[in-house]
Order: C-alpha cells, then sequence, then structure tokens
C-alpha cells in the first residue's frame, strides 16, 4: 500500500469523524429552530385572533344591542355576542385558514389539527379561546343629567375588549440532549416531551394537563377599541311636522331634559291661558300654534331622488360629493351587509369575494 493511498483514507476518515462531531450539534440546533418556529407562529396567530376580533365591532349597528350568539334578536353584551361566536368559529384551529361559516359547529371538536412539533390548543384552564367582554359604557359619558340621560339610553357600545391565550406543548424536544453522557443536576434543554404521553389521539388531553411546569404558556393577546357607541345608523329624513325617528327621539331628550325646562314650560302655561282669556279662542289657537314644549326639527341629508346618501360641499370654487353615513356607504354598503349577513366568511368587511377585496 502506497502512501498516497493512507493519506487519503486517513483523511476521510477525519472528515467522517468531524461530521459524527458536528451532528452533536446541528442536530439539536435544528430541532430547536423548527420549535422556536412553531412557538413564534402560534404567538401570531393568537395575536391576530384578538385583533381581528376587535375590529369586527366596528361594523355593528350601534342603534341597537348587539346580537346575541347564533345570531337573530338582541341579546346580552360581551361574550355572548354573534360576534365573539363568528370568531371563535373562525380560528378554531388557532389561524383562520379553514373558516367555519356553520353558526352550528362544535368549536370544542378535538379532530381539527394534531400535533407534529409543537401544539397549541386552547383547551386548559390556564388559556382561553378569543373572549370578548362586557362593554364599558361609561366610557365617554360627560358629567350632567341630561349627558348621563342622554347616554344612558342611546349608547349601545363602548370601551370593548377581546382577548385570547393558548398553551404550546413540545412534542419533538427531549428534555436532555443524550441523557447516557448527562450529569446529574444538568438543566433541562426543554420542558416535557408529551409524544409519548397518553397514547396516540391524547394531545388535546395532553394539553388540558399543561402546566407552567411542564408546557408554554404564550403571553395573553388583548386589544380593546372604544366604538362611536352614539352613532347614527338609520337613515334622518324628518320634516317638523313628523316628530318621529331616532333622530327626533335624541333631539327631544336632549331638549327636554334641561334644568330650565319645566320652568319654561310651566311659564307657556301661564302665558298661554292668559292669551286665550283676553284675545283668542282655545280651540282655534290649537290649530295654528307652534309650542315650544317640543322641538321642532328638519333635516334632509342627502339630495332628492339619489339612493347614496350623498351631499355636494362647495370647495375650492366647486361642488364636491361626500357621503354622509359610513353605514350607508355610496351603493356598496359594505358595513351594513358584513352586519345583515351576520358572518366572517362571505361579505366580511364588505367583500362578497375574498380573493377581491
Amino acid at each position: 500500500m502506497n502512501r498516497t493511498n493512507r493519506h487519503g483514507r486517513a483523511a476521510r476518515g477525519a472528515a467522517t469523524v468531524e461530521m459524527a462531531l458536528s451532528m452533536i450539534a446541528l442536530i439539536p440546533i435544528f430541532m430547536y429552530a423548527l420549535f422556536l418556529d412553531d412557538l413564534l407562529r402560534y404567538s401570531l396567530d393568537a395575536q391576530e385572533t384578538a385583533l381581528s376580533t376587535v375590529w369586527d365591532f366596528t361594523i355593528q349597528n350601534y342603534n341597537e344591542d348587539l346580537k346575541k350568539e347564533g345570531g337573530g334578536g338582541a341579546g346580552p353584551q360581551g361574550g355572548s355576542t354573534q360576534v365573539q361566536h363568528n370568531a371563535r368559529l373562525t380560528f378554531c384551529d388557532h389561524e383562520s385558514g379553514a373558516n367555519r361559516t356553520d353558526s352550528n359547529a362544535d368549536c370544542e371538536e378535538t379532530g381539527h389539527h394534531k400535533a407534529v412539533v409543537a401544539h397549541v390548543c386552547w383547551l386548559n384552564d390556564n388559556a382561553w379561546q378569543v373572549t370578548c367582554e362586557e362593554p364599558l359604557r361609561g366610557v365617554g359619558a360627560l358629567n350632567g343629567d341630561v349627558a348621563s340621560t342622554y347616554h344612558g339610553r342611546y349608547t349601545k357600545g363602548g370601551y370593548i375588549r377581546c382577548s385570547a391565550k393558548a398553551v404550546v406543548e413540545n412534542y419533538l424536544l427531549p428534555k436532555q440532549f443524550l441523557p447516557q453522557f448527562t450529569k446529574s443536576g444538568t438543566p433541562d434543554l426543554s420542558k416535557q416531551n408529551w409524544r409519548h404521553h397518553g397514547g396516540e389521539g391524547q394531545i388535546h388531553g395532553n394539553a388540558q394537563g399543561g402546566s407552567d411546569s411542564n408546557a408554554y404558556f404564550l403571553k395573553e393577546q388583548r386589544l380593546g377599541i372604544v366604538t362611536d357607541s352614539w352613532a347614527l345608523t338609520e337613515d334622518a329624513d324628518i320634516s317638523p311636522s313628523d316628530s318621529s325617528g331616532e333622530m327626533y327621539d335624541r333631539v327631544e331628550t336632549v331638549y327636554t331634559g334641561v334644568s330650565d325646562f319645566n320652568t319654561m314650560q310651566s311659564s307657556f302655561q301661564d302665558f298661554r291661558s292668559g292669551l286665550t282669556e283676553e284675545l283668542l279662542d282655545d280651540t282655534y289657537l290649537m290649530m295654528f300654534e307652534d309650542k315650544p314644549t317640543r322641538p321642532y326639527l328638519s333635516i334632509h341629508p342627502h339630495l332628492a331622488g339619489m339612493q347614496t346618501p350623498a351631499n355636494d360641499v362647495e370647495q375650492e370654487g366647486q361642488g364636491r360629493r361626500y357621503f354622509n353615513q359610513e353605514w350607508r356607504d355610496w351603493d356598496d354598503d359594505k358595513n351594513q351587509n358584513t352586519y345583515q349577513h351576520g358572518e366572517r366568511g362571505n361579505w366580511y368587511m364588505g367583500c362578497k369575494d375574498a380573493e377581491s377585496c
């Protein structure tokens, strides 16, 4: 055997040893990269859940109480609303890729996903699906009897908060790398590996048993929003003879709620009595009189014959058209259509086709 062959075999043997030694470090690094990638993705998914749900409250009809879970009718505020229900159907899989539009779908069913590297779950006493709290209606309230009366009667929204928190369990990393060569007392590389715990198909049972000592709890994702709780969504087209409608009721509440209204009303009655006794017949006066005890209101927010709620505003020497209701946005009416369809699938944020928006 010549010297060249011996050197070639020695070089190959050295390379093999170097590769084997490198794998001791490279394999754990690769495994941890996969696991950390899952943790980051799950955290962003939980953030999307809470954030997008809060924004769903901006397209509700705040002339009425929020729809209750399952749709239809007025219901309790906060967690039992249709907004939360639809959001939970969307994020049953912890991300929005598999949207459930069936209102009877069960978000607690456990066959929708399985663990590969790390398993994320809502099913734990210290974790929860997206949950929205009852709106704080006192936000934006003003002092004074009139303001308090108006706010209490017409405020349907307020400060709305939604949150979500998930638990993640390890199904890849060993607690110790090469445990047969690890000294006693060496810190664990990861928390418990659940792959062989509880048997096949027990990943959700494992998730319910997760704790701070053996699982990873993602940071709670919480977001709040203040709705325009005094907004009008109905057309206000009123003449002085109407004396009805949402707009008129609000004006009358403020007009008759001031502290001097009763004094004015009493003075008016005295004046009217004296007037009819000396000058006019009471029956004749009732046919023509303009009573100051009720407001007279006239408002025409859109042009006659126009379907869109638009106004012409003189600007830079010419008329420019602007719509005056977000609820009735030109011919699209996106907010109104989304609310009426009551789902996160079709018509979500006004889109008939998600791919076109």
